[in-house]
């Protein structure tokens, strides 16, 4: 038995769940610490600054490291070493942050924590690409992400919510972070993926995945912008508290909408961009604008979701790792660059600036709709039409179709069994009736069967 089959986890998805969420939620606090302590030496708008803007570059390079590096060699990059020593040099780092009295360490180790930061993201996200299938990559993502936000909004409120500015906060870090390592015993490299044409694929060509990095990009800027809006009468009464807990259920809510269907979660994306305008256009109104904040991170997870999810699909479906942590990329450099427009621009400049991003990722956004989902809408009648056919050819009940069109699609059965909430031994058992009825003997002759009758039809 190899070492892959003792150590990799029976339930993935699960597994990937917890990885991702706690990974976040210590690495999330980690980020939070780092920036109270910068407070005590700086004023607010400095560290801003530095933590959302410079950081957030420090970040983008970490991300962009593990993407090539999964380019070069996937096999150890989506093995244990990497994330293990990233995080023990990102506990190191929060130490120094922590017990140092030097401004200049406190910086320096902050930006070399977030490149860590960095390749921990790159290296837990690229997995949704490679380990889980695409009707189950958002509900991974939004509780994992879910749990991480409201992780750290809990453990802000010991000590009247100032624990995280206290120095007791790195032993929590610790203890976090060891609960990590010990997950990662379990984590093996990705399976191998078939790789596909780069640029012949019309549906995510060369072209389309520019556009969509583009987009992606512009979307984090619009975002970061938006938000930097001042919140006026609503500065009272919208706390972190309310703004993590609505954010938390908003990531969830987004990765079931986004697993049932993408474009519905491409389009709640889109709408989160409006509600910072309508929030600044209620004016004195407190009900109306802490109203229009809270709905305005609710539909955040779907942004969030959304710059995740596009990447890990094209990933999965290239069978190119390298690309899946691009959304994450191009996220981080564009909320860097929103952060630094805000930090120059106030009042109608920064409004004007703003408006003027929104109707361009608008008119792109909608470009790269029509290029992804379009296709899709179009292909997937089609095949739909050739299953229901094919199927009332040998005439499968309706459990047997559910299963055939599973594994049409490649899926075992262990996966089907996941996907539709059954017993593996209830899906073998129908697995059975369908080779009986179709007279085949196996899945492989099954498929292929299916392919050859719709190259004559």
């Amino acid at each position: 038995m190899t070492e892959e089959s003792h150590t990799r986890p029976k339930n993935r998805f699960l597994y990937f769940a917890v990885l991702i969420g706690l990974g976040f939620f210590w690495t999330g606090t980690a980020y939070i610490v780092q920036a109270y302590r910068m407070l005590q030496f700086l004023d607010g708008d400095t560290v801003n600054l530095l933590v959302c803007g410079a950081y957030y570059v420090c970040q983008a390079v970490g991300i962009g490291a593990v993407a090539i590096a999964f380019a070069k060699r996937p096999a150890i990059t989506g093995g244990r070493i990497l994330p293990f020593w990233a995080t023990i040099i990102t506990v190191v780092c929060v130490a120094a942050t922590v017990f140092s009295s030097s401004l200049v360490v406190i910086i320096m180790t902050g930006t070399l924590m977030n490149v860590m930061i960095g390749i921990l993201s790159g290296c837990y996200l690229t997995r949704l690409a490679t380990d889980i299938p695409q009707q189950r990559r958002g509900l991974v993502f939004g509780s994992a992400y879910a749990f991480g936000s409201v992780g750290t909004w809990l453990m802000s409120l010991p000590m009247d919510g100032k624990f995280l500015w206290n120095s007791n906060s790195f032993f929590a870090i610790v203890v976090l972070a060891a609960i990590s390592l010990l997950l990662l015993r379990h984590l093996s490299p990705p399976p191998k993926q078939e790789r596909s044409d780069y640029l012949l694929s019309p549906l995510f060509s060369k072209k389309v995945i520019w556009l969509a990095a583009a987009v992606l990009f512009l979307l984090s800027l619009q975002n970061t912008l938006g938000f930097s809006f001042p919140l006026k009468s609503a500065s009272g009464s919208v706390y972190i508290e309310f703004t993590r807990a609505f954010y938390a259920v908003g990531l969830i809510i987004a990765g079931l909408v986004s697993d049932k269907n993408r474009r519905w979660g491409a389009a709640c994306c889109l709408a989160a961009l409006a509600f910072p305008f309508a929030a600044l256009a209620l004016g004195s109104s407190i009900a109306g604008e802490t109203t229009m904040w809270i709905l305005a991170y609710l539909f955040l997870g779907f942004w969030a979701a959304y710059r995740i999810l596009v990447f890990s699909d094209i990933s999965a479906k290239k069978g190119l790792p390298a690309l899946a942590v691009t959304g994450l990329l191009m996220g981080r450099l564009g909320e860097a660059a929103g952060t630094l427009g805000a930090a120059f621009l106030t009042g109608t400049p920064l409004i004007v600036v703003s408006g003027v991003v929104f109707a361009l990722v608008i008119a792109l956004f909608f470009s790269l709709y029509q290029k992804i989902y379009s296709p899709i809408i179009n292909a997937e009648d089609k095949e739909k039409q050739r299953l229901s056919e094919y199927s009332s050819r040998f005439g499968l009940s309706t459990r047997e179709q559910e299963i055939f069109n599973l594994i049409i699609q490649g899926m075992s059965n262990a996966e089907i069994a996941t996907t539709l909430y059954i017993a593996e031994s209830t899906v073998k058992f129908h697995a059975g009736n369908i080779f009986k009825k179709t007279g085949l003997n196996n899945r492989s002759s099954l498929i292929t069967d299916f392919k050859l009758r719709n190259k004559v039809q």
